[in-house]
């Protein structure tokens, strides 16, 4: 059995991850590189004007989860700290490969399944992951690994590599702009089947000359979840 269709048998709720919110269904806000979500903000910079945009969103749809970003090209990213030229073309990392849940500061997350922390890291720079988990579950002979980005600096003490959890067993929170690595508060989550021999960071964004490859290691995170995580929709 591979994992797509280890996946697809073994479904969970959004319910599973965050417990502790209420929710009715999904939204997925559009802050692709062609959307004017953020406005004139489109690196993410300005937390404060970012924060006060997905709180508008949000009360237009007060019992939706806000889930949005697998393969969505964005422009976050389209800075020199993501920048290379190969063959003489400027190209950005800018291809998002996992989903964010766009969830206060300080919400609890709790394990998808049973698994071991394979790595558990504070990788503090600037617009990268802050404190990051990532998970190591086994299906049939083989493994794959779910990342959990941007949480609070409390949740590396709560979970240790090599920590063994239960499904549903709290694993940390979300952390705030001062140690998520300065983005508003939300939780990049992604699968993986291979980790790469990585030990402290795995990229959450590709280049796109590279995604066809990217796609085959970090699979849709929908593939999971009983909840539907819709298209990107406007502002």
């Amino acid at each position: 059995m591979n994992f797509e269709q280890w996946a697809i048998a073994n479904r969970i709720s959004l319910k599973t991850m965050f417990p502790e919110l209420q929710f009715k269904d999904v939204v997925a806000p559009d802050m692709s590189v062609h959307s004017n979500f953020f406005g004139t903000n489109r690196d993410h910079e300005n937390l404060e004007s970012a924060g006060q945009r997905i709180k508008e969103f949000q009360k237009l749809h007060p019992t939706a989860l806000l889930a949005n970003g697998y393969l969505e090209q964005r422009a976050f990213y389209n800075t020199k700290a993501y920048e290379r030229t190969q063959n003489g073309t400027i190209e950005f990392r800018n291809i998002h490969l996992g989903t964010d849940f766009w969830v206060p500061a300080d919400t609890a997350v709790h394990a998808c399944y049973d698994g071991t922390v394979e790595i558990s890291h504070n990788n503090a720079y600037h617009k990268d992951y802050g404190p990051t988990l990532v998970i190591a579950h086994s299906f049939g002979n083989d493994t794959f690994y779910t990342l959990y980005g941007h949480l609070s600096s409390a949740s590396l003490s709560l979970s240790k590599k090599g920590k063994q959890l239960k499904q549903g067993d709290l694993l940390g929170y979300i952390g705030n702009e001062s140690e998520n690595g300065h983005w508003v508060p939300h939780l990049h989550f992604q699968l993986i089947t291979d980790l790469l021999d990585e030990t402290k960071n795995y990229n959450g964004v590709a280049y796109p000359s590279e995604i066809s490859r990217w796609k085959t290691i970090c699979p849709d995170p929908s593939l999971i979840f009983y909840e539907e995580l819709p298209a990107a929709v406007a502002p």
